[in-house]
């Protein structure tokens, strides 16, 4: 059910908003990791190299969808810590239209630079026909990823993170299942890189429309049970321009944000596919590892977004205050634990990504557990990071939010480039914790200036 996050104690009502969405997150990252081991185990490492290199571009998708989400659940949960409620589903209807639009558009531009991409990334030709086959099939997925992205921001803006937990568990099973039916040759099916694509888009696909309809079914609920009779007269407006342009005030730093990822990845990407197939397989193991960390705290920072914009919506910044301290708190323990798993298991969740007896299996893993050893005592830092970032959301003061992760991307590309020519792979891993180190720098830095300078003032949302 809906939660007011303006009531009850700070850090209880944090660590159960916060904790679902954390689960929730693990079991999305669960599809990009079954594609990955069924890849690498059942179809070799030349099928997972194919779905690493198309990695970059998937994350395009999905950023653009988590920016512009987590700008309508901003909006939305400040309208809900108000108690204005027709306005809020008339921001939800704002959402889901405008990522509808936006949705086409992707998916219609996303099909036709689909090969032009891949060979701009340098794709081997050895593996070029499945990484195009696997990228064209996910992007016509892309109205699924947008919209089921928009219901989830919804839920969480209204204080409930249990409903996108059970569809998220729900949809990784079947993403599972469906991944051993396509591709298993006991199965009969064997569709090989192409239905490791398929079962994600069926998945994705049932997800939506479940999460879509539960939505609407809560939505409708929320508002008769909470509105008078007198405010229930007439219909709720489908869509509305002025919550759209407060949408998109926090939506398009959110999604610049959320792009920063992939995008870095792209250049990255196009550094290290410079080295051997299985050096291209271990880092892209040890990235979704790391993913699965960073993704957790991302999920922090929206829990954070949305707790302060219910709270500021009824001038309760000393709850703010609250919960900013304990949302560091749970990033801290989330990273550490990150931290103790990949430098104690990193040969092992490593190994898990292609079978011993592949030849390439051994440089695979070294890669692989090269980039955990560097790069996993830094996740401390960025949990810190991720969750002063949310509270800037939140608040709406999103030139502190873009510098920080604007300084991330930018370090990390750059000093990508500046060391693998002398360092090698080991340059790469590198340069991962520099742009974090300069991502928290920003973060802290706009939080202690955040009441000294007119251009970090909240925005007005309507």
């Amino acid at each position: 059910m809906a939660k007011d996050l303006t009531m009850g104690k700070p850090s209880s009502v944090l660590i159960k908003f916060a904790i679902p969405m954390i689960l929730a997150n693990i079991f999305q990252q669960l599809y990009n990791l079954a594609d990955s081991i069924i890849a690498g185990n059942v179809l070799g490492v030349n099928a997972l190299s194919a779905t690493s290199v198309s990695y970059p571009v998937t994350l395009i998708y999905t950023g653009i969808a988590i920016g512009a989400s987590q700008g309508a659940a901003v909006v939305i949960a400040n309208l809900m810590g108000a108690r204005r409620y027709r306005g809020m589903s008339t921001a939800v209807g704002t959402t889901l239209l405008s990522m509808l639009a936006a949705s086409a558009v992707l998916t219609v531009v996303g099909v036709l630079v689909c090969d032009p991409v891949l060979k701009l990334l340098k794709t081997d030709e050895v593996i070029f026909a499945d990484s195009s086959d696997y990228l064209a099939i996910y992007t016509y997925g892309v109205p699924f990823v947008m919209l089921y992205n928009a219901a989830t921001a919804a839920f969480n803006a209204m204080g409930d993170s249990r409903t996108p937990l059970i569809l998220l568990i729900c949809s990784s099973v079947v993403n599972v299942v469906l991944d051993l039916v396509f591709t298993v040759e006991q199965c009969k099916i064997c569709w090989g890189v192409s239905g490791l694509a398929w079962a994600t888009f069926i998945a994705q696909g049932a997800a939506c429309v479940a999460s879509l309809g539960w939505m609407f079914v809560k939505l409708r609920r929320l508002v008769r049970a909470e509105e008078s009779e007198s405010e229930r007269q007439g219909r709720v407006k489908p869509f509305s321009l002025s919550q759209l342009r407060s949408i998109l005030h926090i939506a398009v730093p959110s999604m610049l944000q959320q792009l920063f990822v992939p995008v870095g990845l792209l250049f990255v990407q196009a550094v290290v596919n410079g080295f051997s197939p299985s050096v291209i397989a271990g880092y892209t193991a040890a990235v979704k590892v790391n993913t699965m960390c960073i993704s957790c705290n991302n999920m922090l920072g929206n829990a954070m977004s949305a707790y302060a914009a219910q709270n500021l919506a009824v001038a309760a910044r000393d709850r703010v205050k609250s919960g900013l301290k304990w949302g560091n708190v749970l990033a801290l323990s989330v990273s550490a634990a990150f931290l103790v798993v990949s430098l104690t298991c990193s040969r092992f969740l490593i190994g898990l990504f292609a079978g011993s007896q592949d030849a390439g299996f051994d440089e695979m893993v070294d890669a692989g557990k090269l980039f955990l050893t560097i790069t996993s005592p830094f996740y401390l830092l960025v949990g810190v990071e991720l969750v002063f970032n949310g509270l800037h959301r939140g608040e709406g003061k999103m030139l502190l939010f873009m510098l920080a992760t604007g300084g991330d991307l930018v370090f990390r590309v750059a000093f990508s480039y500046i060391l693998a020519p002398s360092m090698g792979f080991t340059g790469v891993c590198w340069a991962y914790a520099i742009g974090w180190i300069v991502g928290l720098a920003f973060a802290l830095g706009g939080y202690f200036l955040s009441g000294k300078h007119p251009l970090f003032e909240r925005a007005t949302l309507r």
